[in-house]
């Protein structure tokens, strides 16, 4: 399962590389960041439109990148596990998201303590205001339900064709991933290999 590390790399990496050229949807590459099935490091590729294969750079597991999963408007599919099922939501750490609305609210509370609701109100605009910023400001990111390979950059939702994250959708391929899980405990426990279905 991915860690919530995965959630934080919207903040600066020095390893990534986003910037670099343009891709053929006119924007920079676009870029994976995707969690090794082996050893459960996060790694980033970029330019994965025309990458034959990505590495993990913890244990050098390299994963095939599939061609036909790029289309001439951008991302058709996961090029990491062949699904079409993928979602979009902002690029941003929630953690930050949620901080400046509890600052927000604690601020007003100390304001409404002293009697004071002009200011208090005051401050909970401003933290609307600035949530409501960021939200319009923040690009998006493409998320695979299987994998949860995130895709940024120009192509990465063309023509917004991915929708934001259905529970539904999220929650069979979230049975799925448990179910892989249990079949990878008991072939270790036998010595033998299961048959892998994602």
């Amino acid at each position: 399962m991915v860690s919530t590390s995965l959630n934080d790399l919207a903040e600066i990496d020095p390893n990534r590389d986003l910037l670099r050229g343009e891709n053929e949807w006119g924007g920079c590459p676009l870029e994976v960041t995707f969690e090794c099935p082996k050893c459960g490091q996060v790694s980033h590729h970029s330019p994965i439109e025309t990458a034959a294969v990505v590495r993990c750079r913890g244990c050098g597991n390299e994963r095939e990148v599939r061609s036909d999963s790029f289309g001439e408007e951008g991302l058709r599919k996961c090029p990491l596990s062949a699904t079409e099922d993928l979602y979009v939501q902002k690029d941003f750490p929630q953690g930050l998201g949620l901080a400046i609305v509890i600052a927000g609210f604690a601020v007003s509370t100390v304001f409404w303590y002293y009697d004071r609701p002009v200011p208090a109100l005051g401050v909970l605009l401003l933290s609307a205001l600035a949530d409501m910023a960021l939200f319009h400001i923040v690009p998006d990111v493409t998320i695979c339900y299987r994998c949860l390979s995130q895709y940024r950059g120009v192509g990465s939702n063309p023509e917004k064709r991915f929708k934001p994250f259905d529970l539904a959708i999220g929650e069979r391929y979230r049975q799925e991933r448990i179910r892989v899980e249990q079949l990878r405990a008991e072939a270790a426990k036998t010595g033998s290999t299961p048959s892998s279905g994602a």
